[in-house]
């Protein structure tokens, strides 16, 4: 029928398996002969959607000033917010020797960090369903957690009790952080298609140029003004730093109401078979152990060098290189995505993590020791290319 599209137009020639071994090289060119596909079919108007690659009326993919303004301002975000969650292991130190939290156990303690950091991983799905669905709130949104977000950490810092703490901020700051963030993660693919690996990359090394910059902040601030005065310190300056940062951060294409020809996005895509395929299990249980194995160090690595030294200086300083070390290495990872074939690149990281967990951590018995277990980051880079992989095996498939 004249002015419709045929789906099998569109449908893939190759297996996964073909997809996830190709070179970045490859995959270019199969993004350059599925854009020229699309600029083949035409319906009624010209053009296939809006939502065209090479629409002249939506920015450049790949390139362009408000491309890259989007990434440097998504590196902000993840800066002042995933930094953030990676200095919790100062803040677990101070408040387990010192009142009014002293008496509480060290597990007690860490709830409040995991719960933070279990809720933005695991509320990240639902997010982004929602705001598939209904784009055009997602910027509003964004706007209103970070308020939430600003508002848990300064009534934080008037805390008596352990539990106000997990609920402030743990459980809101969480939930607020993770809405905050999820949109980054819808728009990322809308910027950038070819280079998606070195943008990730480098939106995510915020989390260690923060995580390498707030721990020795932090812990003066400590140090010298307790945590009361640090929490409303830190979220005037999360407020202004993330408020100029969001003004950067949009979609590449308007999330306009729903037309009769443009119906909102299913909650569910229709073909789901892809989610029961032996590869896709295989991706969960990685991603699953990659996070048990990283998470552990960068919580308890402050409390470790602190048993081995009573100055608070050595703790810090551990966690800001574990934390810079990542930068490196989100950058190093993505650009490789975008060249090589994944298998290749999950192999040299995880061999890398696997030798730095193994023969590095079962012999930190002093602080020199534990300062080598910063090369631990390498878990890092193999945590990023399974998120990486994942990402785009599920757009391929789908």
């Amino acid at each position: 029928m004249e002015g419709t599209i045929e789906l099998e137009t569109f449908k893939p020639q190759t297996d996964a398996n073909q997809v996830l071994h190709r070179s970045g090289k490859e995959r270019q060119a199969n993004y350059d002969e599925i854009q020229a596909r699309l600029e083949s079919v035409e319906d009624e108007g010209g053009r296939v959607s809006s939502q065209d690659l090479d629409n002249p009326h939506l920015p450049p993919v790949d390139q362009g000033r408000r491309a890259w303004v989007f990434c440097i301002c998504a590196c902000i975000f993840e800066a002042f917010i995933w930094g953030w969650n990676g200095t919790y292991g100062v803040f677990q130190d101070f408040y387990t020797s010192h009142p009014p939290f002293n008496t509480s156990s060290t597990a007690a303690v860490s709830v409040i960090g995991t719960a933070s950091l279990g809720i933005q991983y695991i509320e990240v799905l639902l997010v982004m369903m929602v705001f598939q669905r209904y784009p055009e709130y997602a910027k509003r949104a964004m706007w209103i957690s970070l308020v939430v977000a600003t508002l848990s950490l300064f009534l934080s810092s008037f805390a008596t009790e352990l539990w106000h703490m997990l609920l402030l901020q743990g459980v809101i700051f969480g939930i607020s952080a993770g809405i905050l963030c999820a949109p980054v993660l819808i728009w990322l693919s809308e910027w950038f298609v070819v280079r998606r690996g070195l943008a990730g990359g480098v939106i995510l090394g915020g989390a260690g140029i923060g995580g390498f910059v707030l721990p020795p902040v932090m812990g003066f601030l400590l140090d010298s003004l307790g945590f009361r005065w640090t929490l409303r310190i830190w979220a005037a300056i999360l407020a202004v730093c993330c408020g100029i940062a969001l003004i950067g951060v949009n979609p590449r294409i308007p999330g306009n109401r729903p037309t009769m020809d443009i119906p909102r996005q299913d909650w569910f895509p229709k073909d789901m078979h892809y989610l029961k395929t032996p590869p896709t299990f295989l991706f969960i249980g990685i991603t699953v152990v990659q996070a048990l194995g990283f998470f552990p160090v960068s919580l308890f690595i402050p409390a470790y060098t602190s048993s081995l030294s009573s100055a608070t200086l050595p703790s810090t300083i551990v966690l800001a290189l574990f934390n810079v070390t990542s930068v490196i290495f989100y950058i190093v990872f993505g650009h490789y995505c975008d060249k090589y074939p994944y298998p290749y690149v999950i192999l040299g990281s995880g061999v890398g993590s696997a030798l730095a967990a193994f023969i590095l951590w079962g012999f930190a018995s002093s602080l020199g020791w534990v300062f080598c277990i910063r090369d631990h980051i390498w878990r890092i880079g193999a945590y990023f290319v399974v998120q990486n992989l994942v990402l785009q095996y599920s757009q391929k498939r789908s």
